[in-house]
């Protein structure tokens, strides 16, 4: 039997496409390797939001060419990089045998089996349908406890620095009759918990029925029997009250609510087409906490757009501090192809940039280890994924998303979610003793 290997880049919207691949491979007669050494197809998802990840692509599949002349070996690349740059995929790396943009992956069981290479598909036609990916599958996150579920796929919000809808798209919601059946069967297996994806889920509308996002979390938890409910991303522009008081009304979404930022500075923003200013911002998120007070509050930010200034760079660090999240993600910027932003003058250099992204996440580092004291002596509810890497514990996650090591119990825990007294506050995770 031919096996294959995934190896994925980027966010949760690739991990999501990878796991719908690999379940059309497994139903087409593949078997699943971990080890790419053994993979006589090997799948590359590639990531093009920033420069870094587009450049291990070119990395990792340089270290398997070598092996294109010892063994029968594939080398395929899909995702936003295929998207991006097409054929000049292969002139870069002739050894990469096809080429699939977001939309085309489903054809990549086809174009294994066949005999005709180089091949490339990255039409964006693909991109205008509901479905990407046909629902004839049995194989998706088998085994797992949570999983990924895609409502919508990419985005019309058109930020200045973002390649995303030049290479996934314009918005499409997916129907609610159809994200219901997919949970559905992934409750079949055992699933406990999803997180609804999307570019920006608040632009979600069901297409028969014109239920908006909100209406959906509804839905959702009413029709099914998922113990866990999450979702990412919102846009700040059009976080509702509404949607903020679903975290008090279903018991099922867990108060953990990412909505990236970006930037302190009014001109900033409005430089980054981004719609809301920092007031706007903050006022979301202080709603947020009014409607559900023990939120976890997550955000996004880019260090080092064109012509931020030190005052600038300073109303940003101003903005964490009042809004003081539980968790942060901080990029330094880097220009994307296509994009306006990419059009504006550098006004910094890499070691300018850097140092400030350093100086943001050390001011995150001291508020974190305030806002996470909160969890000290408390009483926590874990599902429990796995054995911890190290000792005797096993690891999952809290209903704040919170990675929590767990003493007191054993491997047979996994699959359950279990009450914990949180007993010491780790510099990334906690830890805690099952109750």
């Amino acid at each position: 039997m031919s096996r294959f290997h995934i190896h994925t880049f980027g966010c949760q919207m690739n991990e999501y496409d990878s796991e719908r691949v690999a379940g059309l491979l497994i139903a087409d007669g593949w078997e699943r390797t971990e080890t790419p050494e053994e993979a006589d197809l090997l799948i590359i998802n590639t990531c093009s939001v920033r420069e870094k990840p587009l450049q291990k692509v070119f990395s990792y599949a340089g270290r398997f060419a070598p092996e294109k002349k010892k063994r029968p070996l594939r080398i395929f690349v899909m995702g936003c990089v295929a998207q991006q740059l097409g054929a000049e995929v292969i002139e870069r790396a002739p050894a990469i045998d096809g080429v699939f943009g977001p939309g085309q992956e489903a054809q990549i069981p086809a174009a294994a089996a066949g005999e005709t290479f180089p091949v490339v598909l990255n039409n964006t036609a693909a991109l205008t349908d509901r479905e990407l990916f046909p629902a004839a599958y049995d194989t998706l996150w088998q085994g797992s406890l949570s999983a990924p579920v895609t409502v919508m796929h990419g985005c019309d919000n058109h930020c200045s620095y973002c390649i995303v809808p030049s290479v996934r798209g314009g918005e499409v919601s997916r129907s609610a009759a159809e994200i219901l059946r997919e949970i559905a069967a992934l409750s079949a297996r055992g699933l406990r918990e999803v997180t609804l994806l999307g570019q920006n889920v608040n632009s979600y509308r069901d297409p028969d029925e014109g239920l908006d996002f909100t209406g959906l979390l509804y839905r959702v938890a009413e029709r099914t029997t998922l113990d866990r409910l999450r979702f990412v991303t919102s846009h700040p522009r059009d976080f509702t009250r509404p949607l903020a008081e679903a975290f008090a009304r279903i018991p099922a979404l867990m108060p953990y609510l990412h909505l990236p930022a970006q930037a302190g500075s009014d001109r900033i923003l409005s430089l980054m087409n981004r719609g809301y200013t920092a007031a706007q911002y903050i006022e979301k998120m202080a709603m947020a906490r009014e409607l559900c007070p023990d939120i976890s509050l997550s955000g996004d930010f880019i260090v080092g757009f064109p012509g931020e200034t030190a005052e600038e760079f300073a109303a940003t660090l101003e903005l964490i501090e009042t809004v003081r999240y539980d968790t942060l993600f901080a990029f330094v910027y880097s220009p994307r192809p296509g994009t306006k932003a990419a059009k504006l003058a550098e006004t910094l250099s890499d070691a300018e940039k850097l140092e400030r992204l350093n100086r943001l996440l050390a001011a995150q580092k001291t508020i974190m280890g305030t806002t996470r004291r909160r969890f000290l002596g408390r009483e926590v509810r874990v599902l429990v994924e796995s054995r911890s890497p190290r000792g005797d514990s096993v690891m999952g996650r809290s209903e704040h998303n919170q990675i929590v090591h767990v003493s007191g119990a054993d491997i047979s825990a996994v699959g359950r979610i279990v009450p914990v007294r949180v007993t010491e506050i780790l510099e990334n995770t906690l830890r805690g003793i099952a109750i």
